[in-house]
């Protein structure tokens, strides 16, 4: 009768395990690399649908990404808008009013927009961070 031996599968359960304990560093720069792309997409798409007679892009300029903290799910960044405007408005304030609308303002929802077009790209570029992530560890 034939005999089956096997090497090699403690290392295997060793690195199944490093990668199930995935660092907080490792988890930030994949949310980080997410986005960036998100941001980007969020401030262009604002601009570009955001315009009138009152725009002057200070919103659009004020969306941006906060830093990776925990959260009831695990770690989250946070992409918004950020202070206030010349006005003294809150930016996030009259991002949500051009996203949503109000009563004789229609909505145009550019945030939604933008979420939508380049999630996958938002994806594509925290996948390329969990691979260097891989590489590193020779997986």
């Amino acid at each position: 009768m034939g005999r089956l031996t096997v090497d090699g599968l403690d290392t295997l359960r060793e690195d199944l395990a490093a990668l199930a304990a995935l660092p907080d560093s490792v988890i930030d720069s994949i949310l980080d690399a997410e986005a960036d792309v998100i941001a980007k997409a969020q401030r262009e798409e604002t601009a570009r649908q955001w315009q009138g007679d009152y725009a002057t892009g200070t919103t659009s300029r004020s969306i941006k990404k906060g830093k990776a903290r925990k959260s009831g799910d695990g770690r989250a960044v946070t992409v918004a808008p950020q202070g206030t405007n010349a006005r003294g408005a809150r930016n996030a304030e009259v991002a949500f009013i051009n996203e949503y609308g109000k009563q004789g303002q229609p909505a145009r929802p550019a945030i939604r927009d933008a979420n939508e077009r380049k999630g996958q790209e938002a994806v594509d570029a925290g996948e390329k961070a969990y691979n260097a992530y891989l590489d590193s560890k020779k997986l």
